[in-house]
């Protein structure tokens, strides 16, 4: 979806709502010299008016402007320690769209209230410009406690592991309600990306629709967020598709040259691991961030440890399947959430006995594809502490909090 990307979401919604708050004083003063107002609702002559109107106007912009610098500010600082792409997401932040577009549009509307000023003064329109000063410091109110509240690497964590855990709980359901679909030979490339970027994530029902219409099935071969070189192949079919409709399998194969947030697990994963590599660096040094992101990960990762994931069917109304989107395994997913953090351990007790623990969660939860997996991991994180030359105590310490199974699956 387009518009969720940073620089259209920042521009339609806000803009979308300032240009409604200021439009709606047209019609509010065309009516009310219609059908006229009580002198007792404002008892300002038109200078009066104009003069509300244009501190409402000057409040506004000057807080819209002062909000948005702070902010960025703030931000700024908070992504050289947290990760850049904190930024993106004030951006994306539906509060902060909220509050740029109140903000611009009562400074419109109080404009557009001003250039009515020269008949009847517009007392209803200057009651609804009070209205809106209100609502905006409100508005403002709250947009600092968001902000405050985003800037904070907890809450930063705890959101983007909401997103992990609610896909991981498709991936779940992928597993239990997967159709079967044809074997891997039936299929044929037929599209290439015509460009080199990042993949983004197709409309799965107008790609779905336009498979039912011509009964194929279309399999995506690149996941969500992966880069790729002009020429390479990026959707097959199974079944025959006319010639001369290609071009509308083609346009729903959408590429952009940078990265950005892809909606899928391992994106989520990234931005953690993320935070937690930048929280381990020498100039951060902060290691119980990165033991909440273990944490975290542990719990978001226990949601699917039991089952191994199956590529993502999309079906039609009929159940047929139409639309396969690329899976990933549980070998893929635990190494591309663990590795980076056992590595950037090094000497560091504290976080290889979180990584025992979030080990030893996982494998107490998970079936024996994760436990497999799990028992690996261990067994790396134990070499590499042997290999930092630690003393026994210490490398005991982290070998004591594994389970009693895990320990002796890696010390067999």
């Amino acid at each position: 979806m387009t518009w969720r990307t940073p620089f259209s979401a920042l521009l339609t919604v806000p803009a979308s709502i300032a240009l409604t708050i200021g439009t709606a004083a047209v019609p509010l003063v065309l009516i009310e010299r219609i059908f006229g107002s009580p002198d007792m609702l404002v008892p300002l002559g038109t200078d009066a008016i104009r003069s509300l109107l244009g501190v409402v106007a000057t409040g506004a912009m000057t807080a819209l402007s002062l909000a948005y610098s702070l902010t960025l500010v703030v931000f700024t600082l908070a992504a050289s320690s947290i990760g850049p792409r904190l930024l993106k997401r004030f951006t994306t932040e539906r509060v902060n769209q909220v509050t740029a577009g109140l903000l611009g549009g009562t400074f419109l509307y109080a404009l557009v209230v001003i250039g009515f000023t020269s008949g009847p003064p517009p007392r209803v329109a200057a009651v609804g410009a009070g209205l809106l000063a209100v609502a905006s410091v409100v508005q403002l109110i709250w947009f600092v406690r968001n902000v405050a509240q985003s800037v904070s690497v907890d809450d930063e964590i705890a959101e983007i592991t909401a997103r992990l855990r609610s896909e991981m709980a498709r991936l779940k359901a992928q597993v239990e309600d997967a159709p079967d679909v044809p074997e891997a030979w039936h299929f044929r490339s037929v599209i290439k990306a015509q460009k080199t970027g990042y993949l983004l994530q197709p409309d799965g029902d107008a790609l779905c629709e336009l498979a039912r219409k011509a009964d194929i099935v279309v399999r995506i071969d690149h996941p969500s967020g992966e880069y790729v070189l002009a020429d390479t192949p990026v959707m097959s079919i199974c079944g025959e598709f006319p010639d001369d409709q290609v071009q509308r399998l083609s346009d729903a194969v959408r590429l952009e040259p940078a990265r950005s947030d892809s909606g899928t697990a391992q994106f989520s994963i990234n931005l953690l691991v993320e935070i937690a590599l930048r929280a381990l660096s020498p100039g951060v040094n902060d290691t119980f961030t990165a033991l909440a992101v273990a944490e975290m990960l542990s719990g978001a990762l226990a949601d699917i440890a039991h089952d191994e994931p199956k590529p993502e069917v999309l079906a039609d109304a009929d159940g047929h399947p139409r639309v396969i989107l690329p899976g990933v395994g549980l070998r893929d997913i635990f190494g591309q959430a663990f590795h980076p953090l056992r590595r950037a351990s090094g000497q560091n007790v504290l976080m290889a006995q979180g990584l025992a623990k979030a080990y030893g969660r996982l494998y107490a939860t998970g079936g024996d594809e994760a436990r497999s997996v799990m028992e690996d991991h261990a067994r790396l994180l134990l070499d590499d502490l042997r290999r930092a030359s630690l003393a026994s105590a210490d490398v005991d310490s982290v070998t004591e909090l594994l389970p009693d199974d895990l320990r002796r699956a890696v010390a067999g």
